[in-house]
């Protein structure tokens, strides 16, 4: 496979593994424990009502409907990145990319990947109500997450090596972490560590966020995007104010997911800018 249409392969196969392994599950039923969020009076399952026979007795179908398919977003997203990277294939030599995101490695294809993920990831968990359902949820945030954080490691390091290595020793890690620790705490060591890297970048280069309104701009509709999405997260949880588990309206899936992806597509433009000569 040739390196500019490289990407649309990983995009390609990255749905079909998620929604090929989605579908057989939902026609042939969700076999493992109960999650643990059901087990609470109201449950803590992110508000959106579904029957708990369902879950209890392993049955197929879809537990949580909107939960599970606003998700669907990400199939876009990440198509739009697989097109982006496909046209700075074309236009830069592998020798002149600006920066890594615009190269023929494989490193703008795990991104890729990381942003379908992100969104992909999640249905697992809220159209089956288990704990490894949940388990590919957490995993899913791991990868964007730590992705953010070794990539700027690599931009400060210029060393592949301490990417390709780091990165998945770091899932590993975080996946562990995952079944002792609550995966909110293990998300913000990790973004905690890339603003670190961010902060580093800027003393070394002495350009804040890139040092442009445009590449400032993005990132901090990035964060704006994921401070908002965590407000919609924390409203609509069970019992919240803005939690009705029979509405077609659930502020978790339809906000709190999409907005997530917005902050996705909002740090790769940035990143993205980094050594152009358009930013």
């Amino acid at each position: 496979m040739k390196s500019p249409i490289r990407g649309f392969g990983v995009w390609g196969l990255g749905v079909v593994i998620n929604l090929g392994g989605l579908g057989y599950f939902i026609v042939h039923g969700w076999p493992g424990e109960p999650s643990a969020c059901i087990h609470y009076t109201p449950n803590h399952c992110f508000c959106e009502a579904f029957n708990l026979d369902d879950v209890l007795q392993h049955k197929p179908g879809v537990r949580q409907v909107v939960n599970t398919w606003s998700n669907l977003y990400a199939v876009f997203t990440s198509l739009l990145v697989a097109f982006i990277i496909f046209y700075d294939r074309k236009k830069y030599l592998p020798a002149q990319a600006p920066n890594y995101l615009c190269s023929h490695t494989w490193i703008p294809d795990l991104y890729i990947f990381a942003v379908l993920f992100l969104g992909l990831g999640s249905p697992w968990f809220h159209a089956s109500m288990t704990e490894w359902g949940g388990f590919i949820d957490g995993v899913s945030m791991y990868v964007f997450t730590a992705f953010l954080f070794f990539y700027s490691l690599l931009r400060l390091t210029k060393k592949q090596s301490v990417f390709w290595i780091g990165y998945p020793l770091c899932l590993v890690l975080f996946a562990w972490l995952h079944t002792r620790m609550d995966s909110f705490v293990n998300i913000m060591i990790l973004v905690v560590a890339y603003l670190i890297c961010e902060i580093v970048l800027w003393r070394q280069t002495g350009k804040i966020l890139l040092g442009t309104r445009r590449a400032q701009g993005l990132w901090f509709a990035g964060v704006f995007s994921i401070l908002l999405a965590s407000f919609f997260w924390w409203a609509s949880r069970t019992g919240n104010f803005l939690c009705d588990p029979q509405s077609w309206f659930q502020p978790h899936g339809l906000l709190w997911h999409t907005l997530a992806g917005m902050t996705a597509l909002c740090l790769y433009f940035y990143f993205r800018l980094e050594g152009s000569q358009a930013n």
